[in-house]
């Protein structure tokens, strides 16, 4: 919802997506978590969290049953983080992980990253790895954006490839190896 497609559309679950309406897109159960995130630094995990899913004048209503769903969400998920802390204080890592909680507290089925590892330490890769193979058993699907072919090969069942903006290919990974890739993308 971001940007309106000029081919194509989105559809999930047989429904066509309306073009340029984000909240769409999150009703139909669409979360995204962008390379470059998008937390208020001087808010806390909780309020950040809780950003944009109650009307303002009501901001302090829903405060219990949010941090609620929060904690259980990070146990569920292995997503540990202090609700209380204030966003600007925390590590990339944990900024992400707030990020992923924003989604899933919000009943994502489908979860896109976008370059998710470019700002992680190889650590903090591995530690998120962990995480989205617990999503994709939990029944996530799992939209994941990167150039790291060694990522694709670890955690993919399916690649599709860009080359110029357009779709060159989908397939299963276990039929392509490296080269494969590589070519197509070339």
């Amino acid at each position: 919802g971001h940007y309106v497609d000029d081919a194509g559309g989105i559809h999930v679950e047989g429904r066509l997506l309306p073009p340029g309406e984000p909240k769409a897109a999150m009703d139909a159960g669409i979360g995204m978590v962008h390379q470059h995130f998008t937390l208020a630094d001087n808010l806390s995990v909780l309020d950040n969290v809780m950003l944009g899913t109650e009307p303002l004048w009501r901001a302090r209503s829903g405060r219990r049953d949010a941090r609620a769903r929060l904690q259980r969400c990070a146990e569920r998920f292995g997503l540990a983080v202090d609700p209380d802390a204030r966003v600007g204080d925390l590590s990339v890592g944990e900024r992400q992980r707030v990020e992923i909680l924003k989604a899933l507290t919000r009943g994502v089925r489908i979860l896109i990253l976008d370059e998710p590892t470019a700002v992680l330490t190889p650590q903090e890769a591995q530690a998120l790895f962990a995480t989205l193979k617990r999503l994709v058993a939990e029944g996530l699907a799992i939209i994941f954006i990167t150039h790291f072919l060694d990522q694709v090969f670890d955690l993919a069942d399916r690649v599709t490839i860009l080359r110029n903006g357009k779709k060159v290919a989908t397939q299963a990974l276990n039929t392509l190896n490296t080269t494969d890739v590589v070519r197509m993308m070339l």
